[in-house]
């Protein structure tokens, strides 16, 4: 008798994942596409998904359809095809199992034998293509099953937990093909007009790609949740807001925006690296301290062409959240190099929140002036500073994880200047931060390096694991705008900070006091020495990280009061989800 495909029912076992095939691109693939698949104008023909996602971004899709022959008699086919991250199609062995009994008392099918081979390819949320090549032995036809999805979750409100609901047809005018799947070039400047790059497509970045002028034809990128973009291959592929446009980047909690190289994940067998690609910089009209009046002709150090700065301190750059930038860091001489995220001249009008740096080369997030704040910040693994400000930034961070990794070239968790050329240039570097875990290790520097004039309130904040020192406070104008530890002017302050290194404090040979003494400062609350009592970066149950948080001194709703210091409140994690291995080698299991 001739088998054939009928109705479905849960599988529970999951097959060995063989060959990956060469399709990349658009969709990323997550749980979001599990559940049961079926062709509505067959009669209930389907399969059961399972998608089970691996520590280094692939994944195995597995399926399982029942089938009965004419007889009756059960058949099980299941499949479960290996897809590198960005992957969405590929090719796996047909293991076949007959007898046994799908209903109830259930009763388990025989062994296994190799029934042919499968071809799975995802186009949306909405439709898979399966193909089935049987094998001679099998006694089975070859079909092509063509499902739809039978359920939706969704996630906030009514939004749909899968982001992708629409199917590549093409590349847009602005843009052309690509050499992936699915895939579109983006080159050259985007003027006077506005720009959606949906989750559909992959977008690739060939060099330098300009939205807008600078204050002349605006314009205006939006997007989508999901949406990966990397760089061509070539060099110094990044994505550049100049001041006046705005970009609107809002990933999802299940549905993150990642921007990486094209070595990551989308043909098998090939390997990122740090540097990769250029990143991502928004440029915008607030003040920095290298151009503090009219034509405010401040200019990015890794291309004198591209100028910033203002005199608004609420402008608006858009909004980005949810966004992660992967091997990042394009350095083109020495002190001369594009981060994973770099904002200049930024205004608070600017949304900024839940994003993420991974082994980028260069610093995980650098401010050059302005006064945009951002919460929820991590950075992996970087090959320099985590957090970097320099030119007067005097924003705001609320909760970030600096998780350093060996070998990347990491130095310091924070790297705070005022301004190089001019350590008490106008205005001043005063960003209030709060609620940071800094975790060094063998090769990072400093968890906390304040120089070049810079001040900046640091609060319940935990730092452990640097070599060269927890805190370093270094250059006479930084002294000198710290005040003294019997009257410290409060521009510079620790409060609700907990230490752990083998040298916790470090000042200059010539400092006017010692950075422990400031630390230690009665006009300061909440300071400790003590072991931090981590399990990987969430503190343990007695770890005094769980307590002894303060309320931000003179806040403006910007920051939440947490009991606890640190980043984590050793219950819950805010990275899950979004990121990507956030921890590392070091804290990933």
């Amino acid at each position: 008798m001739t088998p054939r495909l009928h109705a479905f029912t849960a599988a529970g076992a999951l097959a060995t994942a063989l060959c990956a095939g060469p399709a990349a691109a658009a969709v990323k693939l997550s749980d979001a596409f599990d559940g049961n698949w079926f062709n509505s104008s067959e009669s209930g023909r389907g399969a059961t998904v399972d998608y089970v996602g691996l520590p280094d971004g692939s994944g195995v899709f597995f399926l399982a359809l029942f089938s009965f022959d004419n007889d009756g008699n059960p058949y099980w086919i299941i499949t479960a095809p290996h897809m590198v991250e960005h992957e969405f199609s590929s090719s796996d062995n047909i293991q076949l199992y007959s007898g046994g009994n799908f209903g109830s008392p259930f009763t388990p099918p025989g062994a296994p034998v190799v029934g042919g081979t499968s071809t799975v390819t995802v186009h949306s949320c909405n439709r898979i293509t399966v193909e089935l090549d049987m094998n001679e032995a099998s006694g089975l036809p070859d079909v092509t099953l063509e499902l739809e999805q039978g359920q939706r979750a969704v996630g906030l409100g009514s939004e749909p937990m899968c982001a992708y609901q629409t199917e590549f047809t093409g590349c847009p005018s602005f843009a052309s093909a690509g050499s992936l799947p699915r895939s579109c070039v983006l080159s050259g400047n985007l003027l006077d007009q506005d720009v959606v790059l949906t989750n559909d497509t992959t977008w690739l970045l060939d060099g330098l790609v300009r939205v807008g002028g600078d204050n002349a034809n605006q314009a205006t990128v939006t997007i989508e949740p999901g949406t990966v973009l990397a760089g061509d291959g070539g060099t110094a592929d990044y994505l550049y807001v100049n001041p006046g446009s705005k970009i609107f980047a809002n990933g999802r909690p299940w549905a993150p925006i990642v921007f990486t190289s094209i070595n990551d994940g989308f043909v098998d067998n090939t390997e990122a690296a740090p540097g990769d690609v250029g990143g991502l910089v928004v440029s915008g009209n607030a003040p920095a301290n290298a151009c503090p009046q009219a034509p405010f002709n401040c200019f990015s150090e890794f291309d004198q062409t591209q100028r910033f700065g203002g005199d608004d301190p609420h402008d608006s750059s858009g909004e980005i959240s949810y966004f992660q930038v992967r091997y990042a860091g394009i350095r083109f001489f020495e002190n001369a190099e594009v981060n994973a995220f770099t904002f200049q001249g930024v205004g608070d009008g600017t949304t900024v929140h839940h994003i993420q740096a991974y082994r980028g080369q260069d610093d995980g997030v650098e401010f050059f002036g302005g006064t945009v704040n951002v919460k929820h910040v991590v950075v992996t693994e970087g090959g320099d500073d985590g957090i970097d400000w320099d030119l007067g930034w005097s924003g705001k961070i609320q909760y970030a994880l600096v998780a350093d990794g060996d070998g990347f070239g990491e130095d310091h968790g924070i790297e705070a200047a005022n301004n190089p050329d001019n350590d008490d240039a106008l205005p001043r570097a005063t960003p209030v931060l709060s609620n940071l875990t800094l975790l060094g290790t063998a090769g990072s520097g400093d968890g906390i390096r304040l120089k070049e004039g810079s001040a900046g309130q640091i609060w319940n904040t935990v730092v452990g694991g640097y070599p060269a020192s927890c805190i370093n406070i270094t250059n006479g104008p930084t002294y000198t705008a710290a005040g003294t530890p019997a009257s410290p002017t409060g521009i510079t302050a620790f409060n609700g900070v907990l230490i752990d290194c083998a040298t916790n404090f470090k000042q200059d040979g010539d400092a006017p006091w010692n950075t422990q003494d400031f630390f230690n400062s009665a006009a300061f609350a909440g300071n400790q020495i003590a072991p931090l009592q981590l399990n990987g970066y969430q503190p343990t149950a007695g770890s005094p990280a769980r307590s002894g948080g303060l309320r931000v001194v003179g806040e403006d709703g910007f920051f939440d009061f947490t009991p606890y210091r640190g980043a984590f409140d050793g219950r819950t994690d805010w990275t899950e989800g979004w990121t990507f291995r956030p921890g590392g080698d070091r804290f990933t299991q």
